[in-house]
């Protein structure tokens, strides 16, 4: 454990919420809609995200269940959104731990996993997908620890036949599993492509972040080879470099077969309105033809999680600082702001 891992991991609860100000929308579902609108204006996407794992209860299932139907409707009825074309559109992200009673251990790991009603976890999350596809909503079931793997491509894979790419989920590099994951997968599927934020075993995951990072160019390679549209998700503009030189270009793929994806919070704000604008592909090499149209610049989207309460938001928010030593120092100056916005402007 790492200096700034343990100072983490034993910061206050009022700390970790200053800290973490920059990549949490807001306390409420009309403070994600209203950040979500913010980028919109600006031509980025948004995935919005309720923050709340680790449901304790029936009740808390049934609370969740309605609160993504809340924010769907919030998407759907905006003037604002419906005036956008369809892939800039706010999509849903969602995770399966909210919608099953799964006791966790102090690591985050289920405790007893033969034991969960994961029948129930799949109904409650088909509820969700199933009422944000009839309204035309794209729905993401983000992906947790390994214990989730199975269960989570599991539902991904059920509900993909029933309402096709209107159903994403999320695969991990960093996890040695993955490469056959991939060849699973159903073709024509939606998949954001990460490195993953949990810690996993040295025996069935990767150790290394570069190793990590540098997997993300052969998955999303076989991912266009079973024409997957590819949601390449990293902050780093190297990688991203990779991701349009070695594939997108070469391989002639247009712009409908994928978007890149950041954190909100994460300061690449030049690299987006490049992406974007177009601006960053306009003296690329090999940009014409088929990718002639990245000219007018692709979709970027923003993961935008917010919470009705913070408490909610802990785990998340202690997990990014944890793992991600750029955020963590974002964080760290943008605490005083954060603190005198919560001081005086209630």
């Amino acid at each position: 454990m790492d200096l700034r891992e343990t100072a983490v991991s034993a910061m206050p609860k009022a700390a970790i919420r200053l800290f973490s100000g920059p990549y949490v929308a807001g306390d409420s579902l009309q403070a994600g809609i209203e950040r979500a609108e913010h980028f919109a204006k600006q031509k980025v996407a948004s995935s919005l995200d309720v923050l709340g794992e680790d449901a304790a209860s029936p009740q808390d299932i049934s609370e969740y269940i309605a609160l993504y139907e809340r924010l769907i409707d919030a998407i759907t009825t905006n003037q604002l959104f419906r005036a956008l074309p369809e892939p800039l559109r706010p999509s849903i992200s969602l995770k399966p731990s909210s919608f099953v009673v799964a006791p966790k251990d102090e690591n985050g790991m289920v405790i007893s996993p033969g034991d969960i009603d994961w029948r129930s976890c799949e109904a409650a999350v088909e509820t969700v997908v199933e009422y944000g596809a009839a309204q035309g909503i794209r729905m993401t079931i983000d992906m947790e620890n390994h214990q989730w793997t199975d269960v989570t491509l599991d539902v991904h894979r059920h509900l993909f036949q029933k309402h096709g790419a209107m159903v994403g989920t999320v695969l991990q590099s960093r996890l040695f599993r993955t490469k056959d994951d991939v060849d699973q997968l159903p073709d024509g599927c939606r998949i954001r492509l990460c490195i993953g934020i949990y810690d996993e075993p040295e025996t069935i995951a990767l150790q290394d972040l570069h190793e990590m990072k540098n997997r993300m160019i052969p998955l999303a390679r076989r991912m266009f080879e079973k024409n997957i549209v590819v949601e390449f998700a990293t902050h780093e503009k190297w990688l991203i470099n990779r991701f349009f030189s070695e594939l997108v270009v070469p391989l002639h793929i247009t712009p409908d077969r994928f978007e890149t994806q950041t954190l909100l919070g994460v300061p690449r704000h030049k690299l987006i309105n490049q992406l974007v604008s177009g601006e960053y592909f306009r003296n690329m090499p090999g940009v014409n033809g088929d990718t002639a149209a990245l000219n007018t610049g692709i979709v970027h989207r923003l993961y935008v999680p917010f919470a009705e309460h913070w408490d909610k938001a802990i785990a998340y928010c202690r997990r990014r600082l944890i793992h991600s030593p750029n955020l963590f120092w974002t964080g760290f100056v943008n605490a005083p702001r954060v603190l005198y916005h919560s001081l005086f402007n209630k």
